[in-house]
């Protein structure tokens, strides 16, 4: 497995393990709060029903009254046992349990159903002690609970699963540069210990020695390259960049010292002075040399033109297979197998130009060649 798999695995577990441990905290506080109102509406009803059999108890017909009322309360789920002078006057209890005194407070659960239980003994002027004791079904509190159990889970299943694959992207797309930077800085650092293997060995000529020397240069420049292009990386994920007006001929100088061979055309005259590029400096210059830096190693018959907004770049030599053209030209990453050689520069150069609100376009051209035109923000 490898160690981006390994740190999804233990951040996404940290995060479903957050989730359903919030989402039960809540539930629970919820069953809580409406437990607590049921206690206080059963509270009520059995101070009314205290005063009702009260009044009912000094009335001539008192307990052919309790017993109707107490008939009453069943059919709505309350049930009740009323005792004077330690005779019964009316039992609806579905059963009968011990209180803690003479007044107390149960919540029993029997045969799958769920009862508040009060129990108080009052002195009555006329009747003595009377007992009474209050049972009040709360099924429904539990299935209430059940059905939001449920359907908290169900929600927490859903989030968990969209986070999971917005996670698995995200830092698939976080380690996905990771393997291509090895790759990139891989291919000059072999090269340059094979070289320095060769000139280890002894007895060779000293032609041979120039060769491998000049390999190792060149492909110590190639990484001092790739390296420069993972701190502009850098720069731009934190954005650190700077805006300002750029001249066409500042930027066509310094690509003819990098570059040589490169024919200018239009971009070098210092007395232009009618376009203006507005970006960071190092950024576009870096962003062109990446693009000539991939197409010069097919050929080095390169031309760099301005038309407009537009600065274009042709090289007669290169070729970019048909099936790879859309890939350069959208934002989509590009899979380091399909880069062909062109390196880290490709999705550097989507990411300049992302910042500056300019875009890219490859095409082969008819008559031979790759022309590859950058459009940016003048005036």
């Amino acid at each position: 497995m490898k160690i981006w798999e390994k740190n999804y695995l233990l951040t996404m577990s940290l995060l479903l393990a957050l989730l359903f441990g919030s989402l039960f905290f809540m539930q629970q506080y919820s069953f809580r709060k409406n437990l607590d109102k049921y206690c206080d509406n059963a509270f009520l009803n059995e101070s009314s029903a205290e005063y009702t059999i009260s009044s009912y108890l000094n009335s001539s017909e008192g307990t052919d009254r309790i017993k109707n009322y107490c008939q009453r309360l069943q059919k709505q789920g309350i049930f009740l046992q009323i005792q004077a002078q330690g005779r019964i006057l009316a039992n609806t209890l579905p059963f009968s349990w011990e209180s803690a005194g003479e007044k107390d407070f149960q919540l029993i659960r029997r045969q799958g159903d769920a009862y508040l239980c009060i129990a108080n003994t009052y002195a009555d002027f006329h009747n003595g002690t009377v007992s009474i004791r209050y049972l009040e079904k709360i099924n429904g509190l539990y299935q209430a609970q059940q059905e939001q159990m449920f359907l908290i889970l169900g929600l927490a299943v859903l989030v968990s699963l969209l986070l999971s694959v917005i996670l698995y992207g995200t830092m698939q797309k976080i380690y996905a540069p990771v393997r291509n930077i090895a790759h990139e800085l891989r291919t000059p650092l072999t090269a340059i210990q094979g070289y320095a293997q060769f000139i280890s060995l002894g007895n060779i000529s000293a032609e041979d020695i120039q060769f491998a020397s000049s390999q190792i240069d060149q492909q110590a420049q190639h990484l001092n390259a790739l390296i420069d292009n993972l701190l502009i990386m850098g720069s731009l994920r934190e954005g650190e960049i700077v805006m300002g007006k750029i001249e066409p001929a500042k930027l066509a100088e310094s690509l003819k010292a990098y570059f040589p061979f490169l024919a200018v055309g239009g971009m070098d005259d210092e007395t232009r002075t009618d376009k203006i590029f507005y970006g960071d400096k190092n950024l576009l210059l870096s962003l062109l040399r990446n693009l000539i830096s991939n197409t010069c190693r097919q050929g080095e018959h390169i031309s760099l033109s301005m038309d407009g907004n537009t600065i274009r770049i042709e090289n007669k030599d290169d070729h970019i297979p048909q099936d790879l053209l859309p890939l350069l030209n959208g934002k989509q990453p590009i899979p380091r197998e399909r880069l062909q050689g062109r390196g880290l520069g490709i999705p550097l150069c989507h990411e300049i130009l992302k910042m500056h609100h300019g875009s890219i376009q490859y095409r082969n051209l008819e008559e031979g060649g790759v022309e590859i035109l950058v459009s940016l923000w003048g005036e």
